[in-house]
């Protein structure tokens, strides 16, 4: 399988809750606890967690985030990703995190292990926006 992007730019064929990748292999409880280190609040069942990725047109698609301010913006647009927009880096998605977003990290960091760094390999939606613009530019 090579790279599916979700709208956002997230990396679906690395995500560990990406259908497709959980019935390959189940690492759902794994990449739980480390989003758990991100944001204690996060209380998902390792065991009900899935996504189809918001590419998926089904009717019945199971999302991450039903609600996913850039997945709309993207599809209003009519665009395939964040990645073709003239307007990225936006308010939505935005070039740099704000202040509140920095601390946030740092606390986060204070708890991340090498290990932590490679489950999160999927969710680096800058980088790998930018990586495709640099590499198609925008549309």
């Amino acid at each position: 399988m090579g790279a599916v992007f979700a709208k956002c730019g997230m990396r679906c064929d690395l995500c560990l809750i990406y259908r497709p990748n959980v019935e390959r292999e189940d690492r759902r409880t794994e990449i739980c606890a480390v989003w758990r280190k991100q944001n204690p609040n996060f209380d998902a069942d390792p065991a009900e967690i899935i996504c189809d990725g918001c590419a998926c047109q089904r009717e019945d698609a199971v999302y991450f985030d039903k609600n996913c301010k850039t997945r709309r913006c993207v599809l209003e647009k009519g665009y395939e990703h964040c990645g073709f927009c003239e307007s990225y880096p936006c308010g939505i998605f935005s070039a740099e995190p704000g202040p509140e977003e920095i601390t946030r990290m740092i606390e986060v960091e204070k708890r991340w292990t090498w290990e932590d760094e490679k489950l999160m390999e999927a969710y680096a939606c800058k980088k790998y926006m930018d990586e495709f613009r640099k590499e198609h530019g925008p549309e």
